[in-house]
């Protein structure tokens, strides 16, 4: 059999976040959902907790998220964080399919249009205030 050929790890980066799209890493929490669809709300529940805590817990770190070529699951719980964390969901698709071309099929991206942030990774500054704002 052929060996597959599956895209290079990306690093997609936004605000204090920082995520490695990749395919089968060892060692892993597992919260599989079907291929080709979108996340159960407890998944989305226990993504956003872990991202929540990870980027509050070690500012800078990077979370490496998979699935089996790195174009589907993985960049829908990719684009939820990046919503969490302010950007619009259109944003969030477009962002991340620069960096990683096939992302997402028709029904991933009606679930990410429809999906509606509550705002969950808006995380303070070092002097208390939200992040949501900066200047270049």
């Amino acid at each position: 059999m052929a060996p597959l050929n599956r895209p290079a790890p990306v690093e997609v980066t936004y605000r204090n976040m920082r995520f490695l799209i990749t395919h089968n890493p060892t060692s892993v929490l597992d919260w599989p959902f079907d291929d080709g669809s979108s996340p159960s709300n407890q998944i989305v529940d226990d993504w956003l907790s872990l991202v929540n805590v990870k980027f509050r817990e070690e500012p800078g770190c990077c979370i490496a998220v998979h699935c089996v070529a790195g174009l589907g699951r993985t960049p829908v719980l990719v684009a939820l964080a990046l919503i969490e964390g302010g950007m619009k969901n259109e944003e969030a698709v477009q962002f991340i399919r620069q960096k990683r071309r096939g992302a997402f099929n028709s029904k991933q991206l009606l679930y990410l249009e429809k999906y509606r942030s509550k705002m969950r990774l808006r995380f303070k500054d070092s002097s208390g205030h939200r992040s949501s704002c900066c200047i270049q």
